[in-house]
């Protein structure tokens, strides 16, 4: 799993955003604005080994229960997979081709 190096985590205004640079900015023309605990789970990406183990440092970090969590991680990184803004997590491979 990994993030796409061309989206960067910023604080804008107080705000938490992912930039686009490089080609991407040509793909999104703005800033994408993140919640506490998207940004949270977007810094897991590049060091969890699966979807399972951010689910669990999720879980560790708010008081949330399992389902929920799973189900809001999953939304939440299918559809940036499906953008290409994160990648290489096999459990979402069979969104690869949408958009």
């Amino acid at each position: 799993m990994k993030t796409n190096k061309e989206y960067m985590l910023r604080e804008i205004a107080g705000e938490t955003v992912l930039v686009p640079t490089g080609s991407a900015s040509q793909k999104l023309n703005g800033m994408i604005q993140l919640t506490e605990s998207a940004a949270f789970i977007w810094k897991q990406v590049d060091t969890a080994t699966d979807l399972e183990e951010i689910v669990a440092r999720v879980q560790d970090e708010y008081e949330v229960d399992e389902d929920t969590a799973r189900r809001d991680i999953y939304g939440f990184l299918r559809e940036l997979y499906i953008r290409g803004i994160v990648q290489d997590i096999p459990e979402l491979e069979k969104y690869k081709n949408r958009q």
